[in-house]
């Protein structure tokens, strides 16, 4: 059996996501792969995959207790979180002599931030048929619009409810400016389940989470480039402001002749840049290699 999951940018709404503000998210075009066949060891056997096709985990669980058989690391952790919740969902899934094993193959860098977890607890949902929602709040947390992209067909309008059932609406972001938005990897990953652990909801008052749907609205529908650029200075002046966070462009891009803005947790992983066709250059000449187009990224 193969099961296929994207990745995930969070392009509106960060932070203010995680208290039911809408947020506009955009799958990606490369994800992960999951490939589960029946073996005769009576385990639970994993490997996972890179980019570059070199394995970069792999362990074995017990089939009734799910304690690890090589290493009782943190992923292996996390997998006996998974495998826990899914029988207790799925009672009869691991019934029988058989063992299982699984490899799942990544298609980006694991320090990208595109959602290395995400992709994993969704491509494990589809294998087991266990609510994607429950299985990241079990092992992962978070809003859960990563969980939402990863079969997503495009764009997409995400609100967080009680987080088991959100409310998600397939839109139409299309934007004739495409070309001229930029993905640059900032050379570190951010650690998306201390951001989240660290933020304080407390803070989205009702009218801060009417502002930020206001402005993801405005941010969908824009039709110019000079539009667009406005609204995510306002977006992220506005999260920052709220945040008491200095904006990315400020802090390190001051000299930069177009519009920054952050996606996800502040401080790693992906910028998306505003700008012409030299912008790779600009970014590469300050360390920042990584810089994906739309079409790259995005468009399938």
């Amino acid at each position: 059996m193969r099961f296929y999951a994207k990745g995930k940018i969070l392009l509106t709404a960060e932070y203010a996501v995680l208290g039911g503000a809408k947020a506009l998210a955009l799958p990606t075009r490369l994800g992960q792969s999951l490939e589960v066949t029946k073996t005769t060891t009576g385990k639970l056997e994993w490997k996972s995959i890179d980019v570059n096709g070199k394995l970069w985990y792999e362990n074995s669980f017990d089939k009734t207790t799910f304690s690890a058989h090589q290493q009782n690391d943190a992923i292996g952790q996390r997998l006996q979180q998974l495998f826990q919740t899914i029988i207790a969902k799925n009672p009869t899934l691991f019934l029988g002599d058989n063992g299982l094993m699984f490899v799942s193959t990544l298609e980006f860098e694991r320090n990208w931030g595109l959602g290395s977890s995400s992709t994993l607890v969704s491509l494990l949902a589809q294998w087991s048929k266990v609510n994607p929602y429950v299985l990241l709040q079990n092992a992962f947390g978070g809003s859960g619009y990563d969980i939402a992209c990863a079969t997503a067909e495009g764009a997409l309008l995400y609100e967080r409810t009680n987080g088991i059932h959100p409310n998600i609406t397939a839109v139409d972001f299309n934007p004739p400016f495409k070309d001229q938005l930029f993905f640059i990897h900032l050379n570190k990953k951010q650690d998306s389940q201390q951001a989240v652990a660290a933020f304080d909801s407390s803070i989205l008052t009702p009218d801060k989470i009417e502002t930020v749907n206001e402005l993801t609205l405005a941010i969908l529908s824009s039709l110019t480039f000079d539009d667009f650029q406005e609204l995510v200075a306002r977006h992220e002046k506005f999260i920052g402001d709220m945040m008491h966070t200095t904006p990315i462009q400020k802090r390190l891009f001051d000299d930069y002749p177009g519009t920054i803005k952050s996606l996800g947790a502040w401080g790693g992983d992906f910028i998306v840049a505003c700008g012409a066709a030299n912008t790779p250059d600009y970014f590469a000449n300050k360390g920042y290699t990584t810089c994906l187009t739309y079409q790259a990224l995005i468009d399938s």
